[in-house]
């Protein structure tokens, strides 16, 4: 079987990142075991897990230092020494004595209400740790997820080492504009996950993404992901299915030109399949 080469992207440390990676969300057992399996074999180089995903015990690779493993630091999770002994138990489930990525899955913290200021000051202690988990070896890259622009101007002001990725919710439904703009000025990767909304038909049956579909002889998920690779973000999608597995990376061999982009682009509605961390006030 031929595999699919996918590009590496560089990240503000001069480390490398697949710009796709295998999302495990929701996933675990066999059929997450035969999902990684098929992934790598076809091309995958790149697996998405999450502390609260818990289904570390079910990642295996043949080849570790072949593939980027990223894990996250859950809510519950937070705070300088909670951070440590979780990312502890993430390599522990793993089986591995270093994680390429490290993120902070969320701006709040368990045990406070959203509108709390506690949550900036936990997440302080929370990325505090992350940093000294990378000064050890056990992280390679860390950064955070569902961070919007205010919580990552408040990091910024405080943090020594700067976080290489923002892992939020993109697809062409909801991408925040402001957050991504913030981002590229500081040399922050956005990783886009839930990049086809997860199959939801405001945006698989959406008329413009069907014209484009067809206009391409692509799916409309393949349009979304390609529409995402073309802005420069990392994507991750999920699926079970061997079918889809494959044509989530059967997405570079067209480009969509710059008037299609922008209809894309357009279609922008703020609308979430997820988290919503707008709610995260501070």
């Amino acid at each position: 079987m031929q595999k699919i080469i996918i590009p590496l992207l560089t990240l503000n440390n001069g480390n490398k990142i697949p710009q796709i990676g295998y999302g495990t969300y929701q996933c675990k057992g066999n059929e997450l075991v035969d999902g990684i399996k098929y992934a790598l074999q076809i091309g995958y180089t790149h697996i998405d897990s999450a502390s609260c995903y818990r289904n570390g015990k079910d990642i295996r690779v043949p080849k570790r230092e072949d593939i980027f493993i990223t894990s996250k630091i859950a809510p519950q999770e937070q705070g300088y020494e909670n951070t440590i002994k979780a990312c502890k138990k993430i390599l522990q489930d793993l089986d591995t004595t270093y994680l390429d990525l490290l993120l902070i899955h969320w701006p709040g913290s368990s045990g406070n209400k959203p509108n709390s200021p506690e949550n900036a000051t936990v997440r302080l202690q929370t990325y505090k740790a992350l940093e000294q988990l990378f000064q050890e070896g056990l992280i390679k890259n860390i950064g955070v997820s569902n961070f919007l622009k205010h919580h990552l101007e408040h990091l910024m002001q405080h943090c020594k080492i700067k976080p290489v990725i923002n892992q939020i919710e993109v697809h062409p439904l909801c991408w925040d504009q402001a957050t991504v703009q913030y981002c590229q000025q500081q040399g922050i990767l956005i990783e886009a996950y839930s990049p086809i909304a997860r199959n939801d038909p405001k945006l698989i049956q959406n008329e413009k993404m069907i014209e484009l579909s067809k206009k391409y002889n692509k799916s409309v998920a393949q349009i979304s992901l390609r529409w995402a690779v073309q802005k420069g973000f990392i994507i991750l999608p999920k699926s079970k299915t061997p079918k889809y597995i494959k044509e989530n990376i059967e997405i570079f061999d067209f480009e969509i030109c710059e008037n299609d982009m922008n209809v894309i682009d357009n279609l922008n509605q703020n609308y979430h399949t997820c988290w919503d961390p707008s709610t995260v006030i501070y």
